[in-house]
């Protein structure tokens, strides 16, 4: 694992979302403790590792397939939340979905960064 990578994929996903990323947080799965971080919130991401843990579970008891890569959810005053899942790491993120276009955000920001941390992992 290589955190200069991850602290600089933070910097990418800071550039490319163009002001409308408001916080973020990457960690080891199960721990909820952040290892590269942008406005860091500690009690969020301890939430969204179990959240992460317990939908994964519930997918599973319901027959679902299994989570891929992220998930969204939508959340009140025009932000979104977006948790990215790579091998064992998870990367949560607040945006303001008023500074931000949802196709940006899918197809472009995600993805750019969940390369550049399968590269900070293998690295």
């Amino acid at each position: 694992m290589d955190t200069k990578k991850l602290k600089q994929a933070i910097e990418v996903l800071k550039e490319s979302l163009d002001g409308a990323l408001m916080a973020t947080d990457i960690w080891i799965a199960g721990t909820g403790t952040p290892i590269a971080n942008y406005n860091s919130n500690p009690r969020a991401t301890a939430l969204f590792d179990r959240i992460t843990k317990d939908l994964k579970k519930s997918l599973d008891a319901a027959g679902f397939p299994q989570l891929d890569t992220y998930y969204l959810l939508n959340l009140e005053g025009n932000k979104i939340v977006a948790v990215l899942s790579f091998q064992n790491y998870l990367w949560g993120m607040l945006v303001d979905s008023e500074k931000v276009n949802l196709g940006l955000l899918l197809n472009i920001a995600i993805p750019d960064a969940l390369k550049a941390l399968e590269d900070a992992i293998n690295s």
